[in-house]
């Protein structure tokens, strides 16, 4: 016994420890299949729940968009605004709802998209929630960070003026707010791309208005970090202001005929106004095109803006600054006559004493070529400088805007904000700054003015008038682009291009004409044409040029270019066909076409028209 004893403890000794590690882990393993199994029959409440949260979430969200509409804030801003914060708390509370109850699921729903009938929106549900619940967030921060400036509004009667320099210190008070905002509204668009087309039919309606308020209100978040910095709060912003006159069409917006020393302090502004001829400084040689197609001897401010992307032309728009006045400016806005007349619209009409008339947004534009070009008077101001005689007009009405603008009623700001807007998106107002932060800002709103990035298919059409005149107005231009997708995912594109030059009034005479009036008549049309299409493209054939050029490499884009002279009441046309490669592909994974236009700051194209087809012949 005591031989069997010796043999057997062994076997006891040795098997004890195994079995025990198998009891300990049989418990957690016992615990997590019970937590499945509990998970499985709770899925269906917590989608069903998760689904009436969003439900209610999305109607809060929608009280709130009518509680902010423009009329019911001009009436009672304090109302208007509480009403909206009440909504989107509660659309708030429904989203976090739906969210966390589908966070526990967020691992395991994406993989359920071949579940017939429900699987797409099984798929997408938790990225819905999260988006959802971003969303909100951003909205309510940004409410609460503009809460003050429309408190001011509300303490005083209905439509009385608040100054300017208030309203900025009260915007700068909410830039954490606003910061908290701007990166939720950034995390509901990551996770907006998320959710695939068609995933949630019965939240079409409120994924379409996401899709179209998101990037409005995610712009609209980084404009309020942004004008604080802009008007000078806490510190002195100094601008180079270029007035740029499309009805002589240039690169990035029109021609350069004045242009003012911008002093932005807390919102008060101050200006120092010059014309553009100044002390010609002729060591520079022009850009080819317009040394040889113009004849210009150097390079000159008035011409600097001969870059389509806005961030080099303001590079120039400094470096030109310095070399013909010796003074420095840190940041750039330039803005075309387009913009001011919007502005003035915005704030109402402004009465000048000087010429004893209202300026009106309908009216500042041929006032200020009438009183610059046509009228022999002079203007009511004695100046030394003739060109500073000849352009006071601007000078006057720059001043008496600038002083409107100090004060502003609630209807005016919010009208000033929307044109404004549009003018940004019309690339009619372009600025840069020289601090890095600030001109991400001005990046994200829009308003760099930059040739855009796209890994799309892209055009760019940039007319430059050579011509010397100003009969832009009276030269209509179409566009027409026709994409045929090769079996091999190569394009083959056609680009149309045409001009007709009607009759100008002889009363704009006062242009010189291509080649300086060497070529052909006053009102005769030269505009040098530049097209950006995607890298890598390759020119198969290009007709109705006056004079070619050879493509290049531009921006991160190829260019094809070439000087055309469209005499008076005549028509022209140019066409160019090319290939591009089927990279333009790749931002949907070769499964989706899409072309980016870009349009040109101060352009006017009266017709755009696009049509792709495959080889079938089958077009959309």
């Amino acid at each position: 016994m005591d031989a069997g004893a010796q043999l057997t403890t062994p076997e006891i000794v040795a098997h004890s420890p195994a079995r025990a590690q198998k009891r300990h882990l049989r418990r957690p393993l016992l615990a997590l299949c019970a937590l499945l199994v509990l998970l499985c029959l709770l899925t269906p409440v917590a989608l069903v729940v998760a689904r009436v949260a969003m439900s209610r979430g999305a109607h809060q969200m929608q009280l709130a968009q009518i509680s902010l509409q423009t009329p019911n804030v001009e009436r009672s801003p304090h109302t208007a605004l509480s009403s909206a914060q009440g909504s989107i708390q509660s659309a708030s509370r429904d989203f976090r709802l739906a969210h966390l109850l589908l966070f526990p699921y967020g691992a395991l729903l994406p993989h359920l998209s071949w579940v017939p009938v429900v699987g797409s929106q099984l798929a997408a549900a938790p990225a819905a929630a999260a988006m959802a619940d971003d969303a909100a967030t951003g909205i309510r921060d940004m409410l609460q960070g503009l809460q003050p400036l429309l408190s001011s509004f509300d303490r005083r009667q209905k439509g009385a003026h608040v100054p300017v320099p208030l309203l900025v210190r009260q915007l700068a008070a909410g830039t954490p707010q606003f910061s908290h905002a701007c990166s939720s509204l950034s995390a509901a668009r990551t996770e907006r791309r998320d959710i695939a087309a068609g995933s949630l039919p019965s939240f079409a309606s409120s994924l379409h208005t996401v899709d179209r308020q998101l990037p409005r209100l995610l712009s609209m978040c980084h404009g309020l970090l942004l004008i604080p910095p802009l008007l000078g709060y806490g510190h002195q912003q100094s601008y180079l202001l270029a007035y740029q006159n499309e009805d002589q069409i240039r690169a990035s917006g029109g021609f350069l005929g004045s242009f003012g020393l911008l002093t932005m302090r807390d919102g008060k502004a101050t200006q120092r106004f010059h014309g553009t001829g100044l002390r010609d400084n002729l060591s520079l040689p022009p850009p080819e095109p317009m040394a040889i197609d113009s004849g210009e001897p150097g390079w000159l401010f008035r011409d600097s803006n001969w870059s389509p992307d806005f961030p080099t032309t303001a590079a120039l728009e400094r470096f030109f600054l310095q070399l013909d006045l010796h003074q420095r400016a840190a940041n750039v806005i330039d803005i075309t006559q387009q913009a001011a007349a919007d502005i003035l619209t915005a704030t109402g009409p402004i009465y000048s004493p000087e010429y004893r008339r209202w300026i009106t947004g309908s009216n500042v534009a041929q006032l200020a070529n009438f009183y610059t070009h046509d009228t022999e008077t002079g203007g009511p101001l004695r100046y030394r400088n003739a060109e500073l005689q000849r352009k006071q007009f601007i000078l006057i009405v720059a001043k008496h805007l600038f002083e409107r603008l100090h004060q502003l009623s609630l209807t005016q700001l919010i009208h000033l904000a929307n044109q404004m807007t549009s003018d940004i998106a019309r690339r009619d107002i372009q600025l840069n700054f020289a601090d890095s932060r600030e001109q991400a800002l001005v990046r994200d709103i829009g308003a760099d003015g930059a040739v855009k990035g796209v890994s799309s298919d892209y055009l760019f059409v940039v007319d430059s008038n050579l011509s010397y005149n100003k009969i832009n107005p009276y030269v209509h231009e179409s566009v027409s682009y026709h994409a045929t997708i090769q079996p091999t995912r190569w394009l083959q594109a056609q680009v149309t291009l045409r001009f007709q030059n009607t009759p100008a009034p002889h009363l704009l005479q006062s242009g010189s004409g291509p080649g300086a009036g060497k070529y052909s008549s006053w009102d005769d049309y030269a505009d040098y044409i530049r097209l950006f299409v995607p890298p890598g493209a390759q020119l198969l054939s290009e007709s109705g040029w006056t004079q070619r050029w050879s493509p290049g490499a531009a921006y991160g884009k190829t260019e094809f270019s070439g000087y055309l002279i469209v005499r008076r009441g005549q028509t022209r046309t140019v066409q160019l066909t090319y290939l591009v490669p089927p990279n333009v592909f790749t931002w949907s994974g070769g499964r989706r076409y899409r072309l980016f236009v870009q349009h040109q700051a101060g352009g006017r194209l009266d017709q755009l028209s696009v049509a792709v087809s495959d080889q079938a012949g089958r077009t959309s």
